[in-house]
């Protein structure tokens, strides 16, 4: 009796064949029939090479032209400061700076920033302080890869020793931050907390 009911059950269809060929119609549509993003080849231009040498050099020209490697415009302008000498006009260099920065020209801006620092103002300081502290590093409008605490505790405690004393307040928020990475092994942390004992 077992035999008799097996011939009449129907035999069953295997779903991962259909599944199979599915898969591989569509990665053949794909590949095959589909113009991927309606760009062909044939649609791209090509550019000919310039026909004479004038065209040639007056290309070459253009280029070298538009490119202005980072920080020149920055240490032209403070090679310009210092033949001046002191006192520096410490607004024009913090608005230049912060032109720069507007601009996106990060290197020119923290050359500028930098420059100003060394020099004592302490603006530039709590700003070179606040691009390297950890608890307030943007890397989407800073020229640092990363943070380094190291240098933000350098520059809030110039700016402190110049008077400063909301630099006070952001020495203790570094510190707090210190204090709670160095218990979770950051080892740049726990160097910094040297320099608070």
């Amino acid at each position: 009796m077992a035999q008799a009911e097996k011939e009449e059950l129907p035999p069953k269809k295997n779903p991962l064949i259909w599944v199979s060929i599915i898969v591989l119609g569509l990665i053949i549509f794909i590949f095959v029939v589909s113009d991927r993003g309606g760009v062909s080849r044939e649609s791209l231009p090509i550019q000919d090479a310039p026909e004479t040498e004038a065209q040639a050099e007056s290309m070459d020209a253009i280029n070298r032209e538009s490119l202005v490697p980072p920080g020149l415009r920055a240490r032209e302008k403070i090679k310009n400061f210092r033949d001046q000498g002191p006192p520096y006009e410490f607004d024009k260099i913090m608005a230049l700076a912060s032109a720069y920065a507007s601009d996106g020209s990060l290197a020119d801006a923290h050359l500028m920033f930098f420059f100003a620092a060394r020099e004592g103002h302490v603006e530039a300081m709590m700003m070179m302080a606040e691009m390297s502290d950890p608890t307030l590093f943007r890397a989407e409008n800073n020229l640092l890869d990363r943070a380094n605490a190291i240098q933000a505790y350098k520059w809030y405690s110039h700016a402190l020793e110049k008077g400063f004393e909301p630099a006070a307040n952001r020495l203790e928020n570094l510190k707090h931050w210190a204090e709670a990475e160095a218990g979770y092994g950051n080892t740049d942390a726990q160097q910094l907390l040297l320099n608070f004992n």
